[in-house]
């Protein structure tokens, strides 16, 4: 992976991250997506996958680039809250891909007419919570189920995406927002050998009372570490500390102001290859489209447009 990869949005100021509240509102799925409109630059590819449990089912696009692959495969993005994620997704955005090293695009949705399924992410993206804190968020919701949906992602949806396209798996990306911004750092955490570039926005740090930061000293104590690298992204609202929520759930204040700063720098001093970025008039629905656009286009190696916003 590229050492420049978002390294425009990394380089601004690093300040302190608020708790991401992690409630997505229930917009209704957009129609048409570029994948129903189809693409002079990619070919779409739809699949169904459904969960060990049978409780999910995930609808996951493969967009292709039509454009030749390098001899090593097409880098691969791996986008979680898949529908959302695509329906900030255009043509416009998929032409600026196709001038660099465009890459494989894999959103993973749900099954459904939202483009969040509150329940269903609220399981799959968030790790088992240590000790006795329960294994449900503020609004009652249950999770802990992250550990089974990254290896359905990993050992399932991987070779079934491998077996349709040639991916370079030294060019590896996955990308999350909000809850999966948790997951991806749950990911990185835990399983640091299953992507080559960890990029979480806005990560709700406090799910299970900040189960996540938990699971720093034993990923610092692994005798070995595979090359890779973490990409955390805060929005500059969120690092202010400004919320439109007057009444905070324990949860929510279970980490303090700048945690994820604190947890860059803990790493970085490591030796972990960790970039942290704050983006300026962003609060945390608006990091969503503000991350992942950068993300796309640096994965591509397509630098921003002189003056261009992040957004």
């Amino acid at each position: 992976m590229r050492r420049t990869l978002l390294v425009a949005v990394c380089d601004l100021a690093v300040l302190a991250a608020a708790p991401a509240l992690a409630q997505p509102a229930q917009a209704a799925r957009s129609e048409p997506t570029i994948a129903e409109i189809g693409s002079v630059h990619y070919r779409f590819e739809r699949l169904s996958v459904t969960s060990e449990d049978g409780a999910r089912v995930y609808r996951i696009w493969v967009a292709t680039p039509k454009k030749a692959a390098s001899p090593s495969g097409y880098p691969v993005a791996w986008l979680l809250d898949g529908d959302a994620a695509l329906a900030r997704i255009d043509e416009a955005l998929l032409a600026r891909l196709d001038v660099g090293d465009p890459p494989v695009i894999v959103t993973v949705g749900y099954e459904g007419d939202r483009q969040f399924d509150v329940l269903a992410r609220a399981f799959d993206y968030t790790p088992r919570p240590s000790g006795d804190a329960p294994a449900v968020d503020p609004a009652g919701r249950p999770g802990g189920g992250a550990d089974a949906f990254l290896t359905l992602l990993h050992d399932r949806i991987g070779p079934e995406v491998a077996r349709r396209v040639a991916v370079d798996p030294a060019r590896s990306l996955i990308w999350g927002h909000s809850y999966g911004g948790l997951c991806v750092l749950h990911a990185a955490l835990t399983r640091p050998d299953a992507y080559h570039a960890f990029v979480a926005a806005s990560p709700s740090l406090w799910w299970g009372y900040g189960a996540v930061l938990k699971e720093a000293p034993a990923f610092l104590a692994r005798p070995s570490r595979p090359a890779m690298t973490l990409t955390l992204l805060v929005g500059e609202d969120e690092a202010q500390g400004r919320s439109s929520r007057p009444h905070l759930h324990p949860m929510w204040t279970s980490v303090p102001v700048g945690a994820t700063r604190d947890l860059a720098t803990q790493l970085t001093g490591a030796g972990v290859d960790v970039r942290y970025g704050q983006m300026p008039g962003q609060g945390h629905g608006g990091m969503l489209a503000a991350s992942l656009i950068p993300t796309l286009l640096s994965l591509a190696g397509v630098a921003p447009a002189p003056g261009e916003p992040l957004s």
